[in-house]
């Protein structure tokens, strides 16, 4: 959850969802990485009208995980809920994973086990 904060002395800030964040004030808003990189909202964080603290996404939006089941060759329907989706991405990250190992053991590559899906990606990239 981010704490979303309006410096702004005379301006209140609406926001996707309905709630206002007013002048000089604070609130919580669970949902802010599903719209933070709106472009409204992303040039009042950008100038600092918007200051957000917690904001890093501690789960991934459903468009990011469509998005990223996408780019490992995953196709999921709309309607599928965020476990669903989280246990998919999952199993894909792994079995990708999986794979990159086996290819740079194959070239005499050594790689730990504590590597991320990008890690190994730009090794294999390294030993065409």
């Amino acid at each position: 959850m981010a704490k979303v904060s309006n410096t702004h002395s005379k301006t209140p800030i609406g926001l996707p969802d309905g709630s206002v964040v007013p002048p000089g004030g604070t609130i919580d808003v669970p949902q802010w990485v599903d719209y933070s990189n709106r472009q409204n909202l992303a040039f009042y964080v950008e100038t600092g009208v918007l200051v957000v603290e917690g904001g890093e996404p501690v789960e991934l939006s459903k468009e990011e995980l469509f998005a990223k089941m996408k780019a490992l060759g995953i196709e999921a329907g709309k309607n599928s809920s965020l476990k669903s989706l989280r246990e998919r991405l999952a199993e894909a990250e792994e079995k990708a994973k999986a794979d990159i190992i086996a290819k740079l053991t194959e070239k005499g590559v050594d790689v730990g086990n504590d590597v991320t899906l990008e890690e190994l990606e730009a090794e294999l990239a390294k030993h065409p």
